[in-house]
């Protein structure tokens, strides 16, 4: 049975030719589908910007979540959960508004 992670989840991952070592989910778990919206994981870049590249520390190291790289992953890819990354859920959110609007919640104006 594939696995059901829970919303901010981070997940070992059996994608092919992602050369990552987790996904994060960013779809809410009561959404139901053979599939999750889930952004690669990834050890921090030159260039790393919060705002599109949350940091989150998974079993003591730094990493970034790669939102601007979501894609939907189908469930029998997806691994083992890690951990949990609620405790990060404002900057995530944050880093998805202004992807999504362009700007942070409350600084400017809806287009």
């Amino acid at each position: 049975m594939p696995t059901r992670p829970d919303w901010l989840d981070v997940v070992r991952h059996r994608v092919r030719g992602l050369r990552v070592p987790f996904l994060l989910i960013v779809q809410h778990h009561a959404i139901p589908s053979s599939a999750r919206l889930a952004a690669p994981v990834s050890a921090p870049l030159p260039g790393d910007v919060d705002v599109l590249a949350p940091r989150v520390s998974i079993e003591g190291v730094l990493y970034r979540v790669r939102l601007l790289n979501m894609s939907a992953v189908p469930l029998t890819l997806i691994g083992e959960t890690v951990t949990s990354v609620a405790n990060e859920r404002d900057a995530i959110l944050g880093a998805i508004d202004v992807i999504l609007r362009g700007y942070p919640v409350g600084h400017g104006r809806l287009a």
